[in-house]
């Protein structure tokens, strides 16, 4: 039984990053540039109005001139022009017409004569001491030539999206993300939920759960089955997933039962097991190997659905992210709101629920913190995570939480 730490360790040693794709931004959401985006245009490519009004010459104002003649019109998507003397009328987006350099919005602008067909021939301005530049989106203005957009590493998310789709990027490279399938063992399971359950049988919640988890993560996991405690069948699904798959995972048979037969066949089956058993609550029977022909590693999680809600949250979870290139996450702090006892040299993460308070972030440790409980994960927005050393920890002390699923908010 080895240290949380070390444990880690462990994993990110064996983890080699994976392969770069090109894909389209439109599919990129969720993935991890592999390249830095530097832009090499101007956003907004050109001066542009801010409000809809009108464009003058800011020296005109100076002058005293606010009774002005409407010289020409711009909307959105217009050609830029070139107006002399008078005022133009502009809509929100159109280029600022070469000699211009102030807007009036329209609230400040009375309209004194129109033609035939409604349009402004006569203006005047009720803002005189607009300042020069008025209402103006200068070129350049968000975005200029050499600014960082994305920088490898980082993973996309929308706001990269739309700045990407700005600057004219149509594809960008990107890490490919891990092929992962799930398997459930024991004969004890029931998948089908229209079968009732006989004498000793259980429904298979660590399935779905690891499933759902992965798809909030961003992945589209493969269930490769429920193996009822036969070491042929899992041998035999364990051969079809080698090499297909990144990241293997599954659930119970890592214990020291007499059905407990992983560890002896991922031995047989050519895995080099890292380490068996870590000195945390839930989850201590976690196994972690690799199939180094292969490159295919493997998570065995206990059984009892929290130890296996454990074992993804922050085993499985930091190994994806090093496969990706993305830094290790980095807890937050929130204040304990009430005395916890923990009475074992373990590393514990329990079940809890965070709130911010006049701009405080507290946390309350759930009742129900057994390993075979799931009523608690429906209140629970995060994990607080003790040390082996934290028996007794005050209220009001910094504790660390993480959200629930890697890559989750509070």
């Amino acid at each position: 039984m080895i240290a949380y730490e070390l444990a880690i360790e462990k994993i990110l040693s064996q983890a080699t990053m994976l392969g770069e794709q090109l894909m389209s931004i439109a599919d990129s959401f969720g993935f991890v540039a592999a390249q830095d985006v530097i832009c090499d245009c101007l956003i907004s490519p050109f001066d542009n109005s801010a409000m809809d009004g009108f464009a003058v010459r800011h020296q005109d104002l100076q002058n005293g001139m606010v009774e002005m003649d409407v010289v020409g019109s711009s909307f959105a998507g217009d050609e830029i022009s070139h107006g002399t003397g008078g005022a133009w009328e502009i809509m929100t987006g159109a280029g600022i017409p070469d000699g211009f350099d102030t807007v009036i919005k329209i609230e400040y602008v009375t309209i004194v004569n129109t033609d035939n067909n409604g349009r402004p021939e006569q203006i005047k301005i009720n803002q005189p001491d607009a300042p020069l530049g008025n209402n103006i989106r200068k070129a350049g203005q968000d975005f200029s030539h050499g600014d960082l957009v994305i920088a490898a590493g980082q993973k996309i998310n929308a706001a990269h999206i739309a700045a990407l789709a700005t600057i004219g990027v149509a594809e960008i490279l990107v890490r490919k993300k891990p092929t992962i399938a799930v398997i459930s063992t024991g004969k004890e399971i029931v998948d089908d939920a229209n079968i009732p359950l006989q004498s000793g049988q259980i429904r298979n919640s660590n399935g779905p759960y690891l499933l759902a988890t992965l798809q909030d993560m961003g992945f589209d996991a493969s269930y490769a089955g429920t193996i009822k405690d036969e070491i042929e069948d899992y041998e035999a699904c364990l051969n079809r997933l080698i090499g297909e798959y990144d990241i293997i995972i599954s659930t119970g048979a890592v214990s020291m039962g007499r059905h407990d037969f992983i560890p002896e066949s991922l031995g047989k089956l050519g895995a080099d097991i890292l380490f068996h058993k870590c000195k945390i609550r839930p989850g201590k029977p976690i196994l972690f190997a690799k199939f180094k022909t292969q490159k295919t590693y493997y998570f065995g999680l206990p059984g009892n659905p929290i130890s296996a809600s454990v074992g993804l949250r922050f085993f499985v979870s930091g190994l994806i992210d090093a496969l990706q290139g993305l830094a290790q996450e980095q807890p937050i702090k929130a204040k304990l709101t009430k005395n916890n006892i923990k009475d074992h040299g373990f590393k514990m993460f329990n079940k809890a629920f965070a709130t911010f308070d006049d701009g405080t972030l507290n946390v309350d440790i759930l009742q129900g913190q057994e390993s075979f409980k799931i009523k608690p994960l429906l209140t629970a927005n995060c994990w607080a995570v003790f040390d082996e050393d934290q028996h007794e920890t005050k209220t009001d002390a910094l504790v660390n939480i993480y959200p629930m699923s890697a890559g989750g908010k509070l």
